[in-house]
């Protein structure tokens, strides 16, 4: 059978090395996707952590209090969904829960002073009605500025306010008050004794919690957070092992190549000797007389 010529060998391996330039190419898109998604993401978790530093003192701690847990709440909701993380819209919800915290903390001021006021007139028991009457109403309040100032900022518009506040406010008022007002009352009712810095503080958890339980997307369940965490660690675990082996395995091959050498060299030494200088020849011994 005659070989093939040169010529055709040549056609035949044009295709296999298009082959190899393509899968080239594609691998190194996927790169730079990846490295653009991580660049995304940074970008957004440090816009998403930087909101609360548009204030400054007291200020800023309360935006950091509120800021951060709505946007790590947003973060465990996709997880609960099944969702690729989206850091965009958390970032989005820590700009939200920055703008509201000014607010929210002159509400605890001032269902502190209607408290006192009427526990002043009534007694500890009205007093104690009227101030978790009062934060059930704030609630009711925040939830409806939370719904619309987050879907204006996530969306950059105001199209379809009116739906998403038709659709979303009451059944998140409903959870808010099933879930959150029962912990968060003993705001009001104890903790504002220390300072409404240690009210804001509380506030915190009850806003991941609100977070949580309050608007929610579709698909969402605690099954999924448990499989995902799940996920989560074990992929972290797979990462540390697999440092944690090359580390070993890479100062023992290091410490083997030290030990070998040190060895290697002391053996020389020992087997090196110095070369004997010549030593004179005997004179001839004197012939006899």
């Amino acid at each position: 059978m005659a070989e093939p010529s040169e010529l055709e060998q040549k056609a035949n391996e044009a295709p296999n090395s298009e082959k190899k330039e393509e899968k080239s190419s594609s691998n190194l898109d996927n790169v730079i996707n990846e490295i653009g998604n991580a660049s995304k993401n940074l970008a957004a978790m440090g816009a998403g952590a930087a909101f609360p530093f548009m204030f400054s003192g007291e200020n800023r701690t309360n935006a950091m209090i509120n800021g951060y847990p709505l946007m790590v709440g947003s973060m465990v909701e996709d997880m609960m969904a099944k969702k690729p993380i989206d850091t965009v819209k958390a970032a989005k919800e820590s700009l939200v829960g920055t703008l509201l915290a000014n607010p929210l903390a002159h509400i605890f001021k001032y269902i502190n002073i209607t408290k006192d006021y009427v526990t002043e007139h009534a007694g500890i028991v009205p007093g104690g009605v009227a101030a978790v009457g009062s934060l059930a109403l704030a609630q009711a309040m925040f939830v409806g500025v939370y719904t619309s100032l987050n879907h204006i900022i996530q969306n950059f518009s105001f199209k379809g306010l009116y739906e998403k506040l038709k659709k979303d406010y009451w059944p998140t008022l409903k959870n808010t008050w099933k879930y959150v007002l029962p912990l968060s009352m003993w705001n009001v009712l104890y903790i504002y004794k220390f300072g409404v810095a240690a009210q804001m503080a509380y506030s915190s958890a009850m806003s991941f919690l609100f977070r949580l339980v309050g608007p929610k997307i579709e698909g969402v369940s605690l099954k999924n957070l448990y499989s995902e965490l799940k996920g989560y660690a074990g992929a972290t675990f797979t990462v540390a092992d697999k440092l944690a082996r090359n580390t070993v395995k890479g100062v023992y091959n290091a410490s083997s190549a030290i030990g070998g050498a040190v060895r290697d060299g002391i053996k020389k030494l020992i087997e090196y000797s110095p070369p004997k200088s010549a030593s004179p020849a005997p004179e001839a011994a004197p012939a006899p007389a």
